[in-house]
């Protein structure tokens, strides 16, 4: 390579934003753009023009999202895939001409990107969330075209290479860190359990959204299994049992008052209540979805919950009430609260399965038996629920460990978090694979001419599928992406059918589906073409003046 710094592009949700996405990238996007070693830029899907929340960006800066208001607004609803990035991708690509593409999301968040027609300048880094087995034909089949693939877990390892048969470019496993100093042991434990009112109680922790995949009748079952035998052997210890979860009502997931009562835990289980209005945060048995808040009296005291959630500083506090952390869910693809409940030095139990399987194994948890294995019809991957005898058994033995014991456990906690999930040995991964990257083709090159497509496809409805479809854009797409990829025979099986598949509902598939999606990808390939020929056009967007204007105050 020249001696020119290395241009990266990462594609992320917004680096400003509390997800585990927008954290992992605003964690790495700092660490290399420090380095000043490369011209960082972001693509933030999440992030609109003039968005305040920008401010402490330090790199070039692309915008994706439009409110409701914008006259672009119906074109960005047209499709899911825009506001993932879809619809500005290539504009982007085209104003900073990176060598290096990094996306660290979902695959249906950036599979479009495969199919980009300035895919074969760029070098094109994965990192997917690999939360089960088997990942789906059309995920590996992406895997495979990425030039690189980094994994959060080395489960996400394991399977993408498996599934792979060895032939996707796995470089690493780059697994998501923790602000270590954020989230800490707190000395007195005693006196933060005091201040919060759970003094003399023992507390099993977990931090989850309220969502389908989280078992959370699971674990009040659990919970309610261990209350009753604790209870037959020593009374007054049970009566200091008490299971926090941190999460949030209502939301998109489980009923939880409803469940409470099924369960008989409502005396039991306590919820993190903040106040919007004062920040005061107390560990309460269930309220109404909105209380007083007992400091400033205001009708604003409420479970956090995704828009509105705990600092970390003071979820670090709750933490430090934790004398167990417990991850109940049928699959993760990390599963970040157990890494920053270990942090602060809380033992971790998880289900033994998926990510949870590597970061419990990893500082040295207590792993939790799989009682069931199951497909699940929507991901068609195997999915698991935990054996809650192993959880009551767990649970118990802990118990009878001295107290001198417990804290030793704490420690080694902390240390093994220290060592596995440190930001500044995350993002070395990152920066010793870009330092001795392989450039091919034409990546990085982007004064090399794309040239239009002038073949508009004639397609014969009276031959057999494999001619339609394959002939028509082996004829007129040569060298395009789709021509190795799983949609092409995807496009094949669903021509044959008569139908595709679509969630629950089937609908028609004919020859005139192939035509538009064929006709799509010309459109967009050429309208891409006269872009890159007049690249005087892209300063009439505002996100891409607004890109060069805050790079230029840097």
């Amino acid at each position: 390579m020249s001696d020119k710094k290395l241009k990266v592009l990462m594609v992320s949700e917004a680096s400003f934003l509390s997800s585990g996405f927008g954290t992992y990238a605003r964690e790495i996007l700092k660490r290399l753009n420090d380095t000043n070693k490369y011209t960082i830029a972001e693509f933030a899907c999440y992030g609109k023009v003039n968005d305040p929340k920008d401010k402490d960006i330090h790199w070039r800066y692309y915008a994706n999202a439009v409110g409701p208001e914008d006259s672009r607004s119906k074109e960005y609803n047209s499709t899911m895939e825009n506001q993932f990035g879809r619809w500005r991708f290539e504009r982007v690509l085209l104003d900073f001409k990176p060598d290096v593409v990094i996306d660290v999301r979902d695959y249906w968040m950036n599979s479009y990107q495969q199919f980009s027609p300035l895919r074969p300048y760029f070098h094109w880094i994965l990192m997917p969330t690999v939360d089960s087995a088997p990942q789906q034909e059309e995920w590996i089949d992406t895997f495979l075209h990425a030039d690189a693939i980094f994994t959060y877990s080395d489960f996400g390892r394991d399977t993408v290479k498996d599934q792979g048969n060895d032939k996707v470019k796995y470089v690493d496993t780059a697994s998501p860190g923790v602000d270590l100093e954020c989230f800490h042991p707190i000395q007195d434990r005693n006196q933060v359990k005091k201040f919060l009112g759970v003094e003399d109680k023992f507390i099993i922790g977990s931090v989850m959204r309220n969502q389908k995949r989280k078992l959370v009748p699971e674990l009040f079952s659990a919970f309610k299994q261990l209350l009753n035998e604790t209870h037959a052997s020593d009374p007054e210890l049970a009566k200091k049992l008490y299971l926090h979860v941190h999460t949030s009502f209502p939301d998109a997931g489980w009923d939880i008052p409803q469940l409470l009562k099924e369960y008989e835990v409502g005396n039991r289980v306590l919820f993190t209540y903040a106040c919007k209005n004062c920040g005061f945060y107390r560990p309460m048995l269930f309220q109404h979805p909105t209380a007083h808040c007992p400091k400033c009296g205001n009708k604003s005291l409420q479970m956090p919950n995704v828009s509105n959630g705990l600092p970390s500083k003071d979820l670090n506090v709750v933490m430090n009430t934790f004398d167990l952390y417990v991850q109940y869910a049928i699959c993760e693809g990390f599963g970040m609260p157990q890494v920053e409940a270990g942090a602060a030095g809380v033992p971790v139990m998880s289900v033994d399965y998926s990510a949870m399987n590597d970061v419990v194994h990893k500082i040295k948890g207590y792993p939790i038996k799989v009682n069931q294995y199951f497909k699940e019809m929507e991901t068609k991957a195997i999915r698991v629920y935990p054996d809650n005898n192993d959880f009551v058994r767990i649970v118990k033995e802990y118990l009878k460990l001295p107290d001198m014991l417990q804290q030793q456990k704490r420690y080694e906690t902390r240390q093994l978090v220290e060592k596995y999930y440190n930001w500044d040995h995350i993002a070395k991964i990152w920066e010793k694979y870009l330092d001795n990257i392989n450039l091919v083709g034409i990546q990085g090159q982007w004064d090399k001419p794309l040239a239009p497509i002038q073949n508009i496809p004639k397609i014969d409805e009276n031959v057999n599928p494999y001619d339609n479809v394959v002939e028509t854009i082996s004829r007129t797409l040569p060298h395009h992406q789709i021509c190795t990829s799983k949609m092409l025979l995807n496009m094949i099986r669903d021509l044959d059918y008569g139908f595709v598949v679509n969630g629950m509902q089937t609908q028609g598939y004919d020859v005139n589906h192939v035509k538009d999606t064929i006709n799509g990808i010309i459109n967009n390939h050429n309208t891409t073409v006269q872009a890159m020929n007049n690249p005087h056009l892209m300063n009439k967007e505002d996100f891409i003046e607004y890109a060069n204007m805050k790079d230029n105050t840097k």
